[in-house]
């Protein structure tokens, strides 16, 4: 993407920024050289145009405007007072273009030399001609494409909101994409679903790219070996928001066609924030806040025991009781965030240096996050045809995560409690360690706490990119850059003295363990793509288009374990004594892919593009070829055509039909494809190999293949703007495992490509801008979209999966099937008999017995999905008296289930559920489903619908006269708060919260709910 394209994204209060704490060598050195370069320039400048942009309605002044002159790259950003000026014009007359996200674009011709201009602007809900990233040499402005692209103006939204992460700038400000966030642990990350799950077996994530860059876009990370194992982390969290300048989404092949194999489920294109011409700024943000676990002991579980001995009943809600000794459970944890950014520079030379630090508690004490991240941004423009801009990020990321996410932790403890484990059982003949737990499961609090459970990231993300136009008409693009994340994993319980031993009666770790587990990654991406216009006539233009990307990814992988610690203080894997284990590894994955484009415009208001790529990838079948995915759009911007005013409704102001067609893939997974031989041993304890997976030389990607029709149009004098899409996806030749004949040598199954996906939905983004006085302004956003998601193929089989979820033909991927129970009777000893069970309406759908003789006979029934059918989120911010910002978010998921595990260990494993003591006094059905739990699931698959008070904000922007008794230009104070409420029917913690090592929204059991949030800030700018 060319600085034109990026600046043009731009539109925010403080410029285009981005962060780094201290410039590495390299970026020292080329800012010398740079400036080196720009000495004599600079020195040159003369001629100036000055002024200020506002509002055309209201009169405020409007920051973060791009004004550029038209037909050179002299531009300029305006300052939170509207300011702004560019000098070293020539000429009597020069056209200024101003760009601004939520106004319209406007030209006009002013005098060089004129330093009094006013650039009023008109608000828009809709821009045709803001561009965007396509992978090609250059953006593309929105009245070209075909497909539907969602953009969100993340350095506006970071003004106000408390974004605390990337993946909070992603919910429920982008049509179809579903953020699925794990737990409620400070530093953990979510799953990103984009227009449904359209896979079997592969990563559902999308591509994410970094100033064209290709980088890490795991989810999951990190580990944990004792019990339930399920990492929280996710890489898209490295990245400070405060860098982001907007975040452009591709949603589906007929979008990402261009981005190749691996773009299938989605492309999210992030770009940072970048210096402007126009003097230095120097901007300081302070942030101070608190998270907090809200109303603990309203949403614990309280727990019930019988006394066998006395018949008596006890109750205990662990949260109250913790609460009532003084020690409890959950905290109100710190929130600290300081961020300074430089910015500016000269038509030639423009610059953006950033640190940040973070830091994090969460409610439980050992869980906590501490980020130190910089970015240095450098742009070298020494002539109208070359640009160079160098990118380079650093992160360090320190997360202390909470045992829940393997060893069970405080919340597992809490959730499945008993008194029983209070000392209330306890009598004269009790062990000596009766009551231990004070009624927690396993351990206690403090016994949880003293295992640590921690990850480390040192990620550096750099790139070059070089812009070259020989001619008017013709530009060439070379991006090369690379991403590399050093990771360590780590899982520890010390040596146990008394001080710690009195909280582990009974544990076979009572010496100690380590586990460590060390991955380094590295992306690396080379991209060229270059452009050639040409106009046939005045009416008709052409720009042709090719590209070359290669993209490495390679891992390497170390593990070791060791138990067993001789003495206090050790806490190497060498000092323990027992239970060595050690493992290296790598991985390496290659993609080379070409493409050709070529699109026609017609008027600038009708546009045809064509396209095909062209891939390898290291993981395909050696018999298998190149694949070809084509594209096709055509955008119509049929407002423009000379019949419009006379057949349009005089409502109806902007309207642009759009149509696509694309295909992008996804490679397998790096070995499925080779017959592999597993190590053993041999006679006499030699080496030897045996058959492990027959492997598959036809193995080729998964293809998306999408077909995409919508329109844009703004109403009511542009107050209104409607983005609609109705998208129909198929994912054909879906990788899934079938069953290898035993006469091959190989037992298992092969990877082959068989299946078929089809996911279909409406997408819709309607903003308005409901009052635009000079006193009352509201701005009102719908987020809204649906999800049909159907298999069409197994390549024979009728499904695939076992247990709970499975994959069959006619329904949707990962659905739930159980056996359901939905008749039942209570005999005297509340015991539930006669248990009926619901079956598939393909049999008639009218209930059947669940048991015969004794056997567990009912047939599983579809009972829902693990992703929303319905999803999308209301936005509302008003404008108080051109200094006061009001918002607040709402975001709702529906149509979708979720397996309550807390509910079925409470009651069907651990029977400390109110109901297993008094069953006389619940349904029946719900009784038999508590008694039969831990064989028939269909009691704790349950709606987990719900609509969530995501975020509220409020900004005031300080007087200027006020902010300049201090040198400041600009000043503003900002308190914001994030998940105050929740709305649902789901009968867990948290309808959001589950294991991100399962099964998308498959399970939630001891997970930390979404933590509320409060953040006040301080923003200034010189």
């Amino acid at each position: 993407m060319s600085p034109r394209v990026m600046l043009q994204a731009c539109g925010s209060r403080g410029g285009c920024p981005g962060a780094t704490r201290r410039p590495p060598r390299v970026g020292r050195g080329l800012l010398l050289l740079f400036l080196v370069l720009a000495a004599r320039p600079v020195a040159a400048q003369e001629e100036v145009v000055a002024g200020t942009v506002v509002d055309a309605h209201t009169g405020r002044p409007i920051a973060g405007v791009y004004v550029t002159v038209e037909g050179t790259q002299r531009s300029a950003l305006t300052d939170p007072n509207g300011a702004f000026r560019i000098t070293g014009l020539s000429g009597t007359t020069v056209q200024l273009q101003a760009v601004m996200v939520g106004y319209r674009t406007l030209t006009r011709t002013v005098r060089v030399g004129d330093t009094g201009v006013r650039l009023e602007l008109t608000q828009t809900a809709f821009e045709l001609n803001a561009l965007v990233v396509t992978g090609t040499a250059g953006g593309v402005q929105k009245r070209a494409l075909g497909n539907s692209v969602a953009q969100v103006n993340a350095a506006q939204v970071t003004e106000t909101a408390p974004i605390k992460s990337t993946q909070d700038l992603l919910n429920g400000r982008a049509a179809g994409v579903v953020v699925m966030p794990g737990t409620g642990m400070v530093g953990s990350g979510s799953r990103i679903r984009i227009r449904g799950l359209s896979t079997l077996s592969l990563s559902g994530d999308p591509l994410i790219y970094i100033d064209g860059v290709r980088v890490n876009n795991e989810t999951g990370t990190g580990f944990a070996i004792q019990g339930f194992s399920s990492g929280v982390v996710s890489r898209l969290n490295d990245i400070n928001p405060d860098d982001i300048e907007s975040i452009e989404i591709l949603k589906g092949p007929a979008a990402a066609t261009l981005y190749g194999t691996e773009a299938a489920r989605g492309v999210i294109n992030i770009i940072t924030k970048k210096g402007r011409p126009g003097g230095t700024r120097y901007s300081f943000t302070i942030k101070q806040g608190a998270n907090w676990f809200m109303d603990p002991q309203g949403r614990a579980p309280t727990n019930w025991w019988r006394d066998p001995n006395t018949g008596q009943v006890h109750s205990i809600n662990l949260v109250k009781s913790e609460d009532a000794r003084g020690t409890p459970i959950f905290r109100t944890g710190d929130l600290r965030s300081y961020n300074a950014s430089v910015s500016g520079g000269s038509e030639v030379l423009r610059y953006y240096v950033s640190f940040d630090k973070d830091y994090e508690e969460g409610a439980e004490r050992n869980n906590s996050l501490d980020r130190m991240s910089g970015r240095v941004n450098l742009q070298l423009l020494p002539s109208e045809k070359f640009d160079l801009a160098a990118n380079v990020g650093y992160v360090k990321n320190e997360i202390g995560l909470s045992c829940e996410a393997g060893c069970g932790g405080a919340m597992w403890g809490l959730m499945f409690g008993s008194p029983e484990l209070t000392d209330i059982a306890c009598g004269p003949s009790s062990p000596e360690t009766c009551g231990y737990s004070r009624g927690f499961r396993s351990w206690s609090p403090e016994g949880y706490y003293a295992f640590s459970v921690t990850q480390d990231i040192d990620r550096f993300t750099g790139s070059v990119q070089a812009i070259y136009r020989p001619f008017s008409w013709m530009t060439h693009r070379l991006t090369v850059g690379t991403d590399v994340t050093a990771e360590q994993n780590e899982e520890y319980l010390p040596f146990l003295t008394n001080d710690t031993l009195k909280y582990f009666w009974g544990a076979v770790n009572a010496q100690g363990y380590k586990a460590n587990s060390r991955r380094h990654q590295v992306f690396n991406t080379v991209d060229y793509s270059g452009s050639v216009v040409f106009n046939p006539s005045e009416a008709l233009t052409s720009e042709t288009s090719v590209g070359l990307q290669y993209y490495q990814r390679h891992i390497e992988y170390l593990y070791g374990f060791g138990r067993g610690f001789a003495a206090p203080g050790l806490s190497t894997i060498i000092a323990a004594a027992t239970d060595k284990i050690a493992e290296d590894d790598y991985l390496q994955n290659n993609t080379l892919g070409v493409f050709a484009q070529q699109r026609f415009g017609w008027r600038d208001r009708l546009f045809l593009t064509a396209a095909v790529r062209v891939d390898n990838n290291s993981a395909f079948g050696a018999d298998f070829d190149f694949v070809t995915y084509p594209k096709a759009a055509l955008s119509w911007v049929m407002n423009e055509e000379p019949w419009w005013a006379e057949r349009a409704p005089s409502f109806l102001n902007t309207f642009k039909l759009r149509l696509a067609y694309g295909q992008s893939g996804q490679q397998p997974a790096s070995f499925a494809a080779l017959r592999t031989f597993a190590p053993v041993p041999g006679p006499n304890s030699t080496p030897a190999v045996t058959p492990s997976t027959l492997g598959n030389p036809n193995l080729g990607p998964e293809r998306g293949e999408e077909l995409e029709v919508g329109f844009d149009a703004s109403l009511f004098d542009e107050r209104v703007g409607i983005e609609f899409t109705y998208y129909d996806t198929h994912t054909k030749d879906a990788i899934l495992l079938r069953s290898v004949a035993p006469s091959s040598g190989f037992s298992g199954s092969q990877w082959t490509n068989a299946g078929e996906i089809r996911n279909t939905g409406l997408e819709m983004l309607v903003r308005g801008n409901v009052l635009n006085g000079e006193r009352l302004g509201w701005d009102l956003t719908l987020n809204l979209a649906t999800n049909d998601n159907e298999v069409i193929d197994l390549g024979g089989e009728e499904f695939i999966g076992t247990g709970n979820v499975r994959s069959q033909v006619g329904y949707p991927v990962n659905a739930f099937w159980v056996q359901k129970i939905v008749g039942a009777e209570l005999d005297a000893n509340g015991r539930a008999i006669n248990l009926m069970c619901a079956s598939p309406k393909e049999a008639g759908g009218q209930p059947v017995p669940c048991y015969e003789n004794g056997q567990l006979v009912a047939p599983r029934v579809y009972v829902g999905r693990p992703t929303p059918t319905l999803e999308g989120s209301i936005s509302s911010t008003f404008h108080l008296f051109g200094r006061v910002r009001l918002g607040a978010m709402i975001d709702f998921k529906a149509g979708h289930k979720k397996y309550n595990n807390n509910e079925r260990a409470r009651c069907a494993i651990f029977l400390v559920c109110h109901a297993n003591l008094f069953p006389e006094q619940y349904d029946p059905v719900l009784i038999a489903g508590y008694q039969e739990g831990v064989s028939v699931a269909g009691a704790f698959i349950q709606d987990a619908s719900f609509a969530k008070l995501r975020e509220v904000s409020l900004s005031y922007d300080l007087p200027q006269a006020w902010a300049a008794r201090f040198g400041a230009r600009f000043a503003a104070l900002n308190v914001a708060a994030r998940n105050l409420h929740t709305w649902t029917s789901y009968k867990g913690l948290d309808p959001e919260t589950y294991f991100l090592s399962g099964t998308p929204g498959y399970m939630e059991q001891n997970n930390l709910p979404q933590l509320a949030q409060f953040v006040a800030s301080l923003h200034v700018s010189f």
